[in-house]
């Protein structure tokens, strides 16, 4: 199995008549990008931007997702949420790098987190060096918790395909590949692999 991320470099983040990468900026088109995760299940949905060192908490943050897309064979991604369920981990796979979708709605429980975008919490979180799109949600009246947070989850999904896909005709800075090795055998002779093979299968 061989993956492939080509990688397009994220330096900065703003609204846009048009979502594409330019010039290291990823420009949303802020219409579209909320019709892309339009849902039933949301009364309100909103998105922001944050940028790294921007004076910007984000509360309560429930995922953090990068935009990511398949380049070929008409598949989307994150299969089971986006995708009908199918193997991963193979093919080409085009990335905004440097780019983030965060996920934001009403507190269910006490496992949310917060991205502070500067100051003293931000060197706490990787996401505080990212360049954000915000997807902030209010759920209809009544809707059970377990539904609502799996309708969020979705629509994070969602939106880091849709970033994904308006970008797919921006060239990539960098190509990350990752060769699993056609045989079990093959594996074996990779560094650390004995190891594992013997903890996982005595």
């Amino acid at each position: 199995m061989r993956l492939e991320l080509h990688k397009v470099k994220v330096r900065d983040v703003r609204w846009g008549d048009v979502t594409k990468v330019q010039e290291g900026v990823l420009y949303v088109d802020k219409a579209s990008a909320l019709e892309a995760v339009k849902d039933d299940a949301f009364a309100k949905v909103g998105l922001e931007l944050a940028r790294p060192g921007e004076s910007i908490r984000i509360i309560p943050v429930k995922d953090c997702i990068q935009p990511r897309v398949k380049l070929s064979g008409g598949k989307e991604y994150f299969p089971g949420f986006c995708a009908p369920l199918q193997r991963a981990g193979s093919g080409a796979t085009h990335v905004l790098d440097g780019a983030a979708v965060v996920t934001c709605g009403s507190i269910v429980a006490f496992q949310e987190g917060f991205i502070d975008m500067s100051g003293q919490g931000a060197r706490y979180t990787p996401f505080s060096e990212t360049n954000n799109v915000v997807l902030v949600v209010e759920p209809t009246d009544g809707l059970d918790k377990h539904k609502y947070e799996a309708a969020l989850r979705t629509a994070g999904l969602k939106l880091a395909v849709y970033l994904a896909k308006c970008c797919m005709d921006s060239r990539a800075d960098e190509i990350e590949t990752f060769d699993k090795g056609r045989s079990l055998k093959k594996m074996r002779n990779t560094p650390g692999f004995q190891r594992f093979f013997t903890y996982a299968c005595p």
